[in-house]
């Protein structure tokens, strides 16, 4: 790793990453572009023309990325990781691909960290270091009805080489891994260790593991008052579990306790 805070000259291309994923048993099928307007809406194109599981679309820039709830996503060139994984689950586990995606990308940034503690996850699906985001996910699911085929998306932004700093609209709630360790890293080298982590996660799926547990224990979200905007309505209370379709629980004031479902809510932690 480099302290001199220079980008490493070994970096994300087509040719680096064909040769570093190669020998992958989960990945595929690789599709790199310099620039793109969005991940996920090319991965998207791929699964509807009946490309297999283990597609993964990658980009150096995105001109219109996105998040949850059509968010813009800042992708400038050359600084972070941006990409979308094509998958054909069996519609059982298809609740549980946030819980794989957000563990395979905690285990992935963790392993690059001094202070490992430092990272945790946000219901439902933001990764963050010392409270700021570093990186997001998004899925997208269909479930069939024409020749593609049923099939999910599982979309991610990760901060890498970047400054959030420079982004008057995020320089308050976001960080990189650059500004966490104080210089830069190689992507592929996150990237490699990212895809072996939602590899491993995913087949532990596929083999029956539940994932709520392990989730809950990095999660900063459980046991602290929270927010909910669903729809038009307001809820507030402590969350106190995780359901197995990855559904938020909170009990109010009152003692009541209702279950959000992870798609459809916005949630701000006090």
């Amino acid at each position: 790793m480099n302290s001199d805070n220079k980008r490493p000259t070994e970096d994300l291309n087509e040719e680096s990453i064909i040769s570093r994923l190669s020998t992958s048993d989960f990945v595929n099928n690789i599709v790199y572009y310099p620039s793109v307007q969005s991940t996920m809406d090319e991965a998207r194109k791929f699964a509807l023309s009946g490309s297999p599981e283990g597609t993964l679309v990658i980009a150096d820039e995105q001109t219109s990325g996105r998040g949850r709830f059509n968010r813009s996503w800042i992708s400038p060139p050359g600084a972070n990781i941006y990409l979308s994984l094509l998958l054909r689950p069996s519609a059982n586990i298809v609740p549980q691909l946030t819980m794989v995606a957000s563990l395979a990308l905690t285990d992935a940034i963790r392993s690059f960290l001094q202070t490992p503690e430092q990272i945790s996850i946000k219901w439902p699906n933001d990764v963050r270091v010392l409270g700021k985001k570093i990186g997001g996910i998004l899925i997208e699911n269909s479930f069939g009805g024409d020749i593609s085929g049923a099939f999910s998306i599982i979309g991610m932004g990760v901060n890498v080489n970047f400054d959030p700093q420079h982004y008057p609209d995020i320089a308050d709630g976001a960080t990189s891994l650059q500004n966490s360790l104080g210089y830069s890293i190689s992507r592929l080298d996150l990237l490699d260790k990212l895809i072996g982590s939602i590899s491993q996660f995913y087949q532990a799926l596929n083999n029956g593991k539940n994932l709520v547990r392990e989730w809950a224990n990095n999660s900063d979200t459980l046991g602290t008052n929270v927010r909910l905007t669903w729809g038009h309505q307001a809820f507030e209370g402590l969350a106190i579990s995780l359901n197995e379709d990855g559904s938020l629980v909170l009990q109010s004031s009152d003692g009541s306790v209702s279950a959000f479902p992870s798609g459809e809510v916005s949630l701000h932690i006090d």
